[in-house]
């Protein structure tokens, strides 16, 4: 009798602890923060606050026709005004430092999932990323691999996980019911970041470096064999897909990142990365190329930055801008031009314009 008793306990307890498991299991499926399963149901936004996490299910399961791709430089695009401006539904697909080949990751996926060719790429292309690594890292040992799987049998991690559950959920919600990353916001970081020439400065220690007028600029290489196969890496997909329209942009980093460049011999480098790539890009009809690393206005303010790299939206949105109006636009003829221009503006970043903000060494 007392051992019937326990059974039927015990019995209980496994059919309440079961229920309490899939209910769960439900709660992650239903909202499902990561958009592994969906996108989101009724009148719920997709909130977009975890590249890493969420990408790839948006890749999957979302609507649209064309990718805005890049990394954290490209976060605070509103790719609202791009569907506007094209006539299209573009989703965000952003990479932390961007190299060739995880992006093309996503957008291999991202054609392959949608069975027809897509209508525009929009690509946020960084120059360094032209000498980063040419193979896949986003699925290292440090990448749930649930996220790059289309099956629920290895998505335990995440349908059972406190902190989808407790953290994740509550603050999609909350993110959701106040508009923030929402829409073409999607991943935009720039909240409460503060974009001034203190802030930029601290990323960027000068203190001490007493600058010839010439410093020796380092040979390229053996970069430039990487340089030569992430080239190759953006010529295979832009020839594969002729349907498709490519627009490039090249954003503007500031004077630090310039004068860092050149300091440390790298300079030659980084102008080398673009008289290799641009014509390769700019010899295909699907392709336009918009230039904005020699806005001098932008580049040697810093106040438009909150450290080497990342600027305001409003540069963002500056380059939508352009480029939706055709300024900016690099074309065969005027490549030698933008680039010379380029040149020039970097010599006086080193010679005469960092000392506005740092002094000169004696």
């Amino acid at each position: 009798m007392e051992t019937a008793k326990k059974r039927g306990a015990l019995k209980k307890l496994v059919i309440l602890i079961l229920a309490e498991l899939l209910l769960v299991a439900a709660v992650v499926w239903a909202f499902d923060p990561f958009y592994q399963y969906h996108a989101p149901f009724g009148r719920l936004p997709a909130v977009l606050t975890d590249r890493d996490n969420q990408v790839v299910g948006t890749i999957r399961n979302f609507c649209y026709d064309s990718v805005l791709l890049g990394s954290s430089v490209a976060e605070n695009f509103d790719s609202d005004y791009l569907d506007m401006a094209y006539d299209c539904s573009t989703l965000k697909v952003i990479r932390a430092s961007g190299s060739v080949a995880d992006l093309l990751y996503y957008l291999e996926m991202a054609q392959e999932e949608r069975g027809v060719e897509l209508k525009n790429i929009f690509w946020c292309l960084d120059s360094f990323a032209m000498s980063a690594s040419a193979e896949v890292t986003l699925c290292g040992r440090d990448t749930p691999r649930y996220l790059h799987t289309g099956s629920v049998l290895d998505d335990i991690p995440y349908l059972f996980n406190r902190e989808v559950l407790l953290e994740r959920i509550p603050y999609m919600l909350a993110c959701g019911y106040q508009g923030r990353n929402t829409g073409g916001r999607a991943y935009d970081w720039s909240r409460d970041k503060e974009f001034s020439a203190a802030k930029a400065m601290q990323a960027y220690d000068r203190s001490g470096i007493n600058v010839v007028s010439n410093v020796e600029q380092r040979p390229v290489g053996e970069k430039a064999e990487l340089i030569e196969e992430n080239i190759s890496l953006l010529t295979r997909q832009i020839a594969a897909h002729p349907e498709t329209q490519y627009y490039f942009i090249l954003p503007p980093y500031s004077m630090l990142w310039w004068d860092c460049a050149y300091v440390n011999g790298e300079q030659e480098e980084r102008f080398y990365i673009l008289e290799q790539t641009l014509p390769e890009l700019l010899a295909f009809e699907n392709v336009e190329v918009y230039f904005f690393q020699s806005e001098e206005e932008i580049v040697c303010n810093l106040d438009n930055y909150m450290d080497m790299i990342h600027y305001t939206p409003q540069v963002n949105q500056l380059m939508l801008e352009r480029m939706v109006s055709g300024e900016n636009r690099v074309t065969s003829e005027n490549l030698e031009t933008v680039l010379a221009a380029l040149r020039d503006m970097a010599h006086r970043i080193t010679q005469e314009e960092i000392y506005r903000y740092y002094p000169e060494q004696q």
